[in-house]
């Protein structure tokens, strides 16, 4: 098991496909997952979760690995659980899909017990119930390091396009409550393939929320999320003039390049630097030659 280290994006593949379960590190994304949920046909989800649980008992994984479980007021939920404890095969990260109540993610801690003392647990928050109750959701229980924000269905349920301005409230919200509990907060995945000019401004958009990754659907998609992401020049020369005023024993209020700077902003150009830090560190040691592109 890999330690979790949140990153900048998590690259779902259904849980049908072996294949294509290392592609996430193949492409550079900073998280794989596992989907068992809206990716695997109700019929197929048993042979789905064999699959899953034989690739997290037997294969060698560099690049963390998360498994997006059904909900966990389903049985195929509880199912999926209780494979993984009965393998004694986990991953890195469970993914709990639909999450409308604290009481679910406390459930799962528990269940979890010791068996898996370093899994990490990741809420999607895809309900309007959901998004009434993620302040409590956030503060569940220590094992849980993000919110995952599900647009799709939210938007279904609430009968509302999937676009940027019904969908802010939501993502607000989402933002808010990870910042507030030190969780990391994931953005929804952008679902038009074409439109990688649109994938960059939504994540951008996202960034200027408070979100620190995005879910992608396609091995294209990772690069685009990481360079949206990515503090720009401008942006990182700032913040190091200001650390440099900041940093100079006399505290207070400085003025940098015409600006007047105090304790927040030069807390804000940390967090610049510290963006860049991180990234570096995620950045995956090649394992194996290929082009790192196709499907998902």
């Amino acid at each position: 098991m890999v330690t979790f280290t949140p990153g900048r994006t998590v690259l779902v593949t259904p849980a049908l496909d072996p294949c294509r379960f290392d592609k996430a590190e193949v492409v550079g994304a900073d998280m794989g997952q596992l989907d068992l949920e809206d990716g695997v046909p109700p019929a197929l989800k048993g042979e789905a979760r064999r699959l899953a649980i034989d690739y997290l008992r037997h294969a060698p994984r560099r690049c963390p690995m998360s498994v997006r479980i059904n909900s966990l007021r389903t049985a195929d939920g509880l199912r999926d659980v209780l494979a993984m404890l009965d393998s004694g095969a986990g991953p890195d990260v469970i993914v709990i899909p639909k999450v409308e109540s604290p009481i679910e993610v406390r459930q799962l801690d528990e269940l979890l017990g010791g068996r898996f003392p370093e899994l990490a647990l990741m809420a999607i928050i895809e309900t309007p119930k959901g998004v009434s109750a993620v302040d409590d959701i956030a503060a569940a229980t220590p094992r849980l390091r993000g919110l995952i924000f599900g647009a799709a269905d939210l938007s279904s349920q609430l009968g509302v396009p999937l676009t940027w301005e019904p969908m802010l409230y939501a993502r607000s919200r989402i933002a808010m409550a990870a910042i507030g509990a030190g969780l990391h907060a994931i953005d929804s995945p952008f679902f038009d393939l074409q439109n990688p000019a649109g994938l960059e401004e939504e994540t951008r958009r996202a960034r200027a929320l408070g979100f620190t990754g995005k879910i992608v659907i396609h091995p294209e998609q990772v690069r685009v999320v990481h360079d949206a992401l990515r503090p720009s020049a401008q942006m990182v020369d700032q913040a190091r003039r200001v650390l440099a005023q900041a940093d100079d024993g006399k505290g207070g209020i400085h003025v940098v390049s015409g600006n007047m700077i105090g304790p927040p902003l030069v807390a804000a150009a940390r967090r610049v630097l510290a963006s860049i830090e991180i990234e570096q560190a995620l950045i995956p040691i090649p394992l194996r030659t290929g082009s790192g592109s196709g499907d998902t």
